[in-house]
């Protein structure tokens, strides 16, 4: 899906930053600002509002659509103000991030605020993850799993089935079960290509699930390094092998309706999970989709994925 040849692009591209679908921002909320004072790199477009984040990289003048602001982030380059160090962070209007001393907006006060800018409030507009769950880290990879060929040619998928807590998507942090809450299921057609959305990795298991785990019909289990899996069930081909490396680009299998359902794409990730001698995931905790990336739609990501979104390539 992200090729490396359109990923260095997004990290040399000056961009006006657009609203995502997911954010629950929009530009009516936000005024344009513009990049000033960064060094040759440019200043960080982040996925979290302190370092390590970083999706890519944008020019001194690149206007920037500025939502909010909070003045609890991370320090960037030791930089302090009023003899504090300077926390202040700018949220976009698609749900990224920005250290602001590089922006035009208003001179900070002494509260940590650009007057004139909102304060972005606690949550920033993200709910809090269930008791038990954990968040797809920000700093690994995570994209959408389908192609620009899903639903004849039309690029997206809208999220219709089960949502989270809802039919098979239970468990958090159960021992003993494949922890699906914060599973997804997309509309796609029978034969649609599927991509792992945890990207590169090593197949830890492909082909039908065990008895236990029939539900799932065909599936692929990723192992993306660090205690982090992604699985894609009710697949219709596999078509990768355990054991196999993939890239983001590989196509895992297509989307059927094995195990009893109609053709659609179930995914879930998960962290700390265990895989048994015939090959069914247990244990573990199901991890929430953050900041996931697509090129489709006017290209971004989502911050996370709501009931009834549509979901781009």
């Amino acid at each position: 899906m992200l090729s490396s040849t359109i990923r260095r692009a997004w990290s040399v591209v000056s961009l006006t930053i657009l609203v995502s679908v997911g954010t629950g921002l929009s530009t009516a909320d936000a005024a344009t600002y513009r990049v000033t004072g960064a060094d040759s790199r440019g200043l960080a477009i982040q996925s979290e509002p302190r370092v390590g984040h970083v999706i890519r990289y944008v020019p001194n003048g690149t206007a920037l659509n500025v939502a909010c602001q909070i003045n609890d982030g991370g320090q960037v380059d030791g930089k302090v103000h009023k003899g504090r160090p300077f926390t202040t962070w700018d949220r976009l209007s698609d749900g990224t991030w920005v250290y602001d001393w590089y922006m035009s907006t208003p001179t900070v006060g002494a509260d940590g605020y650009s007057p004139g800018v909102k304060r972005c409030g606690a949550t920033s507009g993200v709910p809090p993850v269930a008791a038990g769950c954990v968040d797809w880290p920000a700093s690994k990879f995570l994209q959408t799993p389908l192609t620009r060929a899903a639903n004849s040619g039309a690029g997206y998928a809208w999220q219709n089935g089960s949502y989270y807590d809802e039919g098979f998507h239970k468990g958090c942090g159960s021992a003993t079960t494949m922890n699906q809450h914060y599973a997804l299921d997309l509309g796609m057609k029978l034969g649609d290509p599927v991509l792992a959305p945890g990207g590169a990795g090593t197949v830890e298991y492909a082909g039908w699930a065990p008895s236990d785990w029939r539900t799932c019909g065909k599936y692929v289990v990723i192992d993306h390094g660090g205690g982090w899996w992604s699985v894609v069930c009710h697949l219709d081909q596999v078509k990768v092998r355990t054991g196999q490396t993939i890239t983001d680009n590989t196509i895992v299998g297509t989307v059927g309706g094995t195990g009893g359902f109609a053709p659609h794409l179930h995914f879930s990730l998960m962290r700390n999970a265990k895989i048994t001698p015939s090959g069914g995931v247990y244990g573990g905790q199901s991890a929430r989709p953050r900041h996931m990336r697509h090129l489709g739609c006017t290209a971004g990501h989502y911050d996370h994925i709501t009931k009834g979104q549509k979901v781009c390539h």
